[in-house]
């Protein structure tokens, strides 16, 4: 009970205390999915050492927490009282060693938890031990007296066991002294009925022999007389096999030409039928070899069309790209100058991308913005290395305000869209042709 009162205490005070903790570290700019992290791993510390004293303590003996689980707890304790308090303590916001104006209400509000769940665990100990104590002296009294009622039931089972060997050697003795009267005059029964089966015997095997004397008699006169009678049939069965075995020749030998014949007309049509199947099977592997080079020469013959065909598009594309640059360059000229002043008055170092700015109080660029940025600088990118140009990767780092490792990441960026991105090609290549034909109605309307 005692532990399932400080588990759910423990789990109560970490979900009261892990709001305000949370509210504190973002307060101090840590990401709210990192700052209640902090909360469960303090509260969790304090319950865990906690419970391994208690039980620890639950099991007996002279076991005393050391300076590290006391330093443990204690730090633990002071760190979820004191985040957790903190507003409480220092409303205004600016610390001192001792609080000008702190919040008694907070504070006490916000201590109630962490007290309850140290001095819960505390007790917790000193009702382990008295529960301990007090089992072992159950134990030993239930112990004594089992020992006692084991002895009292083996000194029983002694003496029954004592009483029933008694009485069965008195049965015993009983039952041999009965066992050899009844021997004694079993034997004497069993001598007569042999004496009178010996004569029933000599009786019984005098007249068997008389009579068996008779019967051989009888039995040797009719076997001369079947003797005889199977001497006659075996001449008989002896013509009959002869003339069976003639016959069976016979038609063996029939059989056997019959079935050497129409093996020779089956390995005749067999030989016909393969050699038709095979010329069957040589025309149509020619046929099918010359089927399949065929398509593979029309399949080669599509491939490179479609190939020349897309080289061909790129470099009309570039080339319609390229006039209308040398068509606006005096436009372009005037235009970059234009951006050139308004990028100097907003921060801006580069026209080719349009720029991002992050926020005016310089805060976090939002994530759409970033995602924004990202893409531009890349298509930028790409734009320079199909129009065969090197990009200014310098004052694109300082156009977005980044370093040399986000550049770097726009480059392969860049690079690994131009070759696996389906369309990232197509797309800029129209973003391009779009930007000159802007350019173009602008100078016409200039």
């Amino acid at each position: 009970m005692v532990t399932k009162a400080l588990l759910t205490l423990g789990g109560g005070a970490l979900i009261f205390t892990c709001v305000n903790v949370t509210r504190f570290g973002v307060s101090h700019e840590i990401p709210w999915y990192i700052a209640w992290m902090l909360d469960p791993l303090a509260s969790l510390a304090l319950i865990t050492v906690l419970y391994v004293d208690g039980v620890l303590a639950e099991h007996g003996g002279d076991y005393k927490p050391g300076g590290w689980p006391f330093l443990l707890r204690w730090t633990a304790g002071l760190s979820t009282w004191v985040m957790n308090c903190w507003t409480s303590l220092y409303p205004d916001g600016h610390f001192h060693f001792i609080p000008q104006k702190p919040d008694a209400g907070g504070i006490l509000l916000h201590s109630v938890a962490p007290a309850l769940l140290i001095l819960l665990a505390e007790a917790a100990t000193g009702y382990r031990k008295y529960a301990t104590r007090r089992r072992g002296e159950l134990t030993a009294t239930i112990a004594q007296f089992e020992s006692a009622k084991a002895t009292e039931s083996e000194a029983a089972k002694k003496r029954a066991r004592e009483e029933a060997e008694r009485e069965a050697a008195a049965k015993r003795a009983e039952a041999e002294r009965e066992a050899t009267a009844k021997r004694a005059e079993a034997e004497r029964e069993a001598a007569r009925r042999e004496r009178e089966e010996n004569a029933r015997l000599e009786n019984e095997r005098r007249a068997a022999e008389i009579e068996a004397a008779d019967r051989t008699r009888r039995a040797e006169i009719e076997a001369e007389r079947e003797r005889l009678q199977l001497q006659e049939r075996a001449a008989e069965i002896e013509a009959t096999r002869r003339k069976t075995e003639a016959e069976i020749e016979t038609r063996k030998r029939r059989e056997q030409w019959e079935l050497e014949q129409a093996e020779r007309d089956r390995d005749a049509t067999r030989q016909s039928q393969i050699t038709k199947a095979e010329a069957q099977a040589e025309a149509l592997r020619t046929e099918a070899a010359a089927a399949a080079e065929a398509e593979r020469i029309k399949a080669e013959a599509e491939a490179r069309t479609l190939e020349e065909a897309e080289k061909l598009k790129r470099q009309r594309a570039l080339e319609r790209a390229a006039a209308k640059t040398r068509g606006t360059s005096e436009s372009a000229v005037a235009r970059a100058s234009i951006s050139a002043g308004r990028a100097s008055e907003s921060g801006v170092a580069l026209s080719a991308v349009p720029a991002l700015a992050a926020s005016e109080n310089g805060g976090r660029v939002p994530r759409e913005v970033r995602e924004q940025q990202r893409d531009e600088a890349e298509r930028y990118i790409a734009k320079c290395s199909l129009s065969g140009l090197a990009p200014d990767l310098e004052r694109l780092g300082n156009q977005y305000g980044k370093g040399e490792t986000w550049v770097g990441d726009r480059v392969r960026a860049a690079k690994k869209r131009l070759a696996e991105e389906d369309g990232f090609e197509a797309s800029v290549i129209a973003d391009a042709l779009d930007v000159f034909e802007d350019d173009s109605n602008s100078v016409g309307a200039a």
